[in-house]
């Protein structure tokens, strides 16, 4: 890489009232850095957000890191219409059809839901039917009410706040539609800002929770206009470009599957890489090298994306949503296109309008969840959803003491992907070895820097 270049990290936050700066600020000490600079950011149009840049060092070229912010987008939600999406979600399938990761959250909200409407239907039936009601009969039918009103009531920040944001940006109701089109607008900016910018020679996007939902709709939207060469960058030396790695990559993306191994999803990966490299050298425009995703939603995609006229897996197989690998059904990634330069032909190989992962690898963190509900239920493997190029990774927390303990039984895992402790993780690699066998995951800090590698 040119040492006068830089490269730069988008970060998109999740849910909750988010303010400017706070995710992007605890993501950068979460690197570790002793040295970094706060800018002002020359490419957001937002006057709220500034970008941190990371010198210079031997293993490393300037890095700008940059938040794409959109809290702002939504309002406060309304509590009945949230509760809708989220009672929808809750019933659309029982608990035991499930993944793991989901399976005891959801069975216990359905057992206690169905045990509370039993008494509560019981109790409505005497009414109805007439018949008085004991003490004790009347007391649970009025505690049970005051119960569910005031989880309501004293959840209303978090619904309305928090969980609202997520109703709404993966409901593509009318009244949705303008608010998540100002996102994407906010990010595809950026993303093309970045490309157009001439100072950088690659972009990693990292989304965090629902970040991730929005950091896959920028790639499949931004990937579709910067695919192409750039007509004013071919010449001959670009014809001369064998496009080995192109003209390999189908077989070897159709060779991985689900029982592919480590070595075999760290090969293709690399294998990615020499694509993006050789369309680089192509004059393709494309920056984004790696996608990582922290907690991310996706891992159940089909329970939140499913609609009733249209299905994830029919949408995905009509190239709507990319998959990594983008083969699918298709026989083959790319698309031949004819280029002139002068009056010489030639016939580049295209990557597809769906084959964003094609050239850039896809990371996912996640923290499994133990004993039904400890860890982190919102994340979870992506590979059955998206496919087996997603490199799924089973981590732990880098905090040590009480607070990994509390932060376990309280779900707090969820926004502690990037936390580290002083000291951690250990430099006994012999104890760290000795961890990952015994939990089988893998340090959450460690794991994070493996995956943006600047």
């Amino acid at each position: 890489m040119d040492s006068k270049k830089r490269q730069a990290i988008v970060l998109i936050h999740g849910i909750g009232e988010q303010r400017p700066m706070d995710t992007l600020r605890s993501f950068v000490a979460g690197l570790g850095e002793k040295k970094y600079y706060n800018k002002p950011d020359r490419l957001s149009d937002s006057l709220e957000l500034r970008r941190y840049t990371l010198p210079s060092n031997s293993n490393r070229p300037i890095t700008d890191c940059y938040e794409l912010y959109w809290a702002h987008h939504f309002e406060s939600g309304k509590i009945l219409e949230t509760l809708r999406w989220a009672a929808r979600l809750i019933t659309r399938q029982f608990f035991w059809r499930l993944d793991k990761t989901l399976r005891g959250v959801v069975g216990m909200i359905q057992i206690a839901g169905a045990l509370l409407a039993s008494i509560v239907g019981v109790l409505i039936a005497r009414l109805v039917g007439s018949e008085a009601l004991a003490a004790t009969e009347l007391y649970w039918l009025v505690g049970i009410s005051g119960a569910l009103l005031l989880g309501v009531l004293g959840s209303g920040w978090f619904i309305t706040g928090s969980l609202a944001d997520a109703a709404r940006y993966l409901t593509p109701h009318p009244r949705n539609v303008a608010a998540r089109n100002r996102i994407r607008a906010d990010g595809l900016t950026l993303l093309k800002k970045l490309h157009e910018d001439g100072d950088y020679d690659r972009v990693v996007l990292v989304g965090h929770s629902l970040g991730s939902v929005i950091g896959i709709d920028l790639i499949r939207l931004a990937w579709d206009e910067l695919r192409h060469p750039n007509p004013a960058l071919l010449n001959d030396s670009n014809f001369r470009v064998k496009q080995t790695e192109a003209k390999a990559f189908d077989k070897c993306a159709t060779a991985l599957d689900g029982s592919s191994g480590a070595k075999d999803l760290a090969d293709f990966q690399q294998r990615q890489h020499r694509l993006w490299c050789e369309n680089r050298a192509l004059g393709v425009p494309w920056l984004v090298t790696d996608f990582v995703t922290l907690g991310s939603p996706l891992a159940h995609a089909s329970l939140l994306l499913d609609t009733r006229s249209v299905k994830l897996k029919q949408r995905q197989r009509e190239g709507e949503y990319p998959q990594c690998p983008p083969l699918a059904e298709r026989s083959t990634t790319f698309v031949d296109i004819k280029y002139q330069i002068n009056e010489q032909f030639s016939t580049l190989k295209v990557g597809k309008h769906d084959a964003s992962f094609g050239p850039t690898r896809w990371t996912n963190l996640y923290f499994p969840v133990r004993f039904a509900s400890l860890g982190d239920p919102v994340g979870g493997p992506i590979a059955s959803e998206f496919g087996p190029g997603v490199r799924d990774i089973p981590v732990r927390l880098s905090l040590g003491g009480w607070r990994a303990t509390i932060y376990k039984l309280l779900l707090k895992p969820h926004t502690h992907y990037w936390s580290c402790d002083p000291g951690r993780p250990s430099a006994d690699r012999a104890r760290r070895k000795q961890l990952d066998d015994v939990t089988g995951t893998r340090d959450a800090n460690t794991m994070l820097l493996d995956a943006l590698k600047l």
